[in-house]
């Protein structure tokens, strides 16, 4: 009889071990199956979140086209200016190639060459226009326009470098530039580069002030700058690369 008990005691031992394996078995595949749901949950998730910042993105690069549209807008406006953004943006992407710089910042930097009068857009047409020298007032408003133009390009995530250097384009290697009185290469270095392309652009363009000037006279000019207004290599470099350049061209 002892034999018979000690029998039934085991098997239904071994039959609640069997139950509860299966019973945490069941557990471990459901556990399973959440967390496949939930890998799946993240999965899509993450896919959503990198469609929606590709969607932030194109939507930012159209802002930029529109920006960029509106400058050319509003420098073909003016016959003495037009092109001029253009033709520094080309100069200043050669210049930066020929530094090294990697293609996507050669990029920014000719971006905001094409944008670095943007925040005349703010600049009254009376001062802008003036064929005659500014008035102390005048100059005040005037140099507003950096600052105006980087903040427009501001919300542009993906463009914060060409925001600093729409800021900082009118720095002087000196120190005695605006708006924040940077010298040397504290001021950035696309800053720098599209400066002497945008002086050189002006040296060798018509202004209501004055005819284009001449290949020789332009160096000169842009020579005596150097150290001053101007970064000293980065202009060797700008005579350099233009020294195919013809004497006269065509607006």
């Amino acid at each position: 009889m002892a034999g018979s008990v000690g029998l039934s005691q085991a098997l239904s031992y071994a039959r609640d071990l069997k139950a509860l394996y299966e019973s945490s078995r069941a557990r471990e595949r459901e556990l399973e199956q959440t967390q496949e749901r939930l890998r799946g949950a993240y999965q899509q998730s993450l896919q959503y979140a990198i469609d929606l910042r590709k969607t932030y993105r194109r939507l930012q690069h159209a802002i930029l086209q529109s920006l960029l549209g509106l400058a050319n807008a509003l420098e073909a406006k003016d016959s003495y200016t037009r092109g001029h953004s253009e033709r520094v943006a080309l100069l200043a992407r050669r210049m930066a190639v020929s530094l090294g710089v990697p293609g996507a910042a050669a990029d920014v930097i000719a971006q905001a060459g094409l944008l670095h009068d943007l925040g005349k857009i703010g600049i009254p047409e009376s001062v802008l226009r003036k064929p005659g020298p500014l008035s102390n007032d005048e100059w005040e408003v005037m140099r507003q326009h950096p600052l105006v133009g980087a903040q427009i390009v501001a919300p542009l995530e993906f463009f914060d470098e060409g925001a600093v250097i729409l800021r900082h384009h009118h720095e002087r290697h000196d120190g005695s530039g605006y708006p924040d009185g940077l010298r040397g290469e504290l001021i950035p270095l696309g800053a720098r580069i599209v400066a002497v392309a945008d002086v050189y652009d002006a040296l060798t363009s018509d202004r209501p002030y004055r005819a284009r000037l001449g290949r020789a006279e332009a160096v000169r000019r842009l020579e005596e700058q150097a150290g001053r207004a101007l970064d000293p290599d980065l202009t060797i470099l700008c005579i350099r690369l233009t020294d195919d350049a013809p004497a006269e061209r065509p607006v």
